[in-house]
């Protein structure tokens, strides 16, 4: 009797494997990209206090930062939908001209538009999304 031969190669995922992968890891990038979304709200809302120290915002940048903060939270939860995440590309530039109010939100800017942009790399390459600019829409 003769053993039967055992292959050294695991076995490969069927295309519904793959395509469930593919859903698995469509969700967890949204989830991560809505994440960075509300860590930029937090951050929104902290602009006034960190400014009422200095010489202040005042009422409209007030408003503009809390306005900003609340479509932040709103794009957060709207990241599932198909055009969330364009919205929350969009968003990104929106962040990085709070760095007019304050310098240093420029920096913090463009690491979140690091941070975004790296994402949906990510993203990219699991789920296969599109590539180039088409990537920022979703």
């Amino acid at each position: 009797m003769s053993e039967p031969e055992q292959s050294d190669d695991p076995p490969q995922p069927t295309p519904e494997q793959y395509a469930a992968r593919a859903r698995r890891a469509n969700k967890a990038t949204r989830g991560a990209l809505a994440g960075v979304l509300g860590l930029e709200a937090v951050i929104t809302l902290l602009i006034p206090r960190a400014i009422a120290l200095t010489s202040g915002l005042g009422g409209v940048r007030t408003s503009i930062c809390i306005g900003l903060a609340v479509v932040l939270v709103l794009a957060a939860g709207l990241v599932r939908r198909p055009w969330g995440i364009g919205l929350g590309s969009v968003l990104q530039l929106a962040f990085l001209a709070t760095g007019f109010f304050v310098g240093s939100l420029f920096l913090i800017g463009a690491l979140f538009i690091a941070i975004w942009l790296r994402i949906l790399l990510l993203r990219h390459e699991v789920v296969g999304s599109p590539g180039g600019f088409r990537m920022l829409a979703g």
